[in-house]
């Protein structure tokens, strides 16, 4: 996974370096899916969105799945 220089990754570098949409990452912040995140603000709901690299290689981990196995009989 690519990497900027602080260990912090924008949404586009995280969707780039995943394979998913910067929506899905969007979307994820607001209904509670998705790394945890870093929201830099002024005020208000608005600012820069940053996450760290720690927390995507956690939220990785925790989507590994054991195969499925085939239960279909013919």
């Amino acid at each position: 996974m690519t990497k900027s220089k602080s260990n912090l990754l924008t949404t586009k570098e995280l969707s780039e370096a995943t394979g998913l949409s910067k929506s899905y990452f969007e979307k994820g912040r607001i209904y509670g899916y998705g790394p945890k995140f870093i929201r830099l603000q002024a005020t208000g709901k608005t600012g820069k969105i940053l996450y760290r690299l720690e927390a995507v290689e956690e939220w990785l981990a925790a989507q590994e799945r054991e195969p499925e196995v085939c239960t279909h009989v013919r």
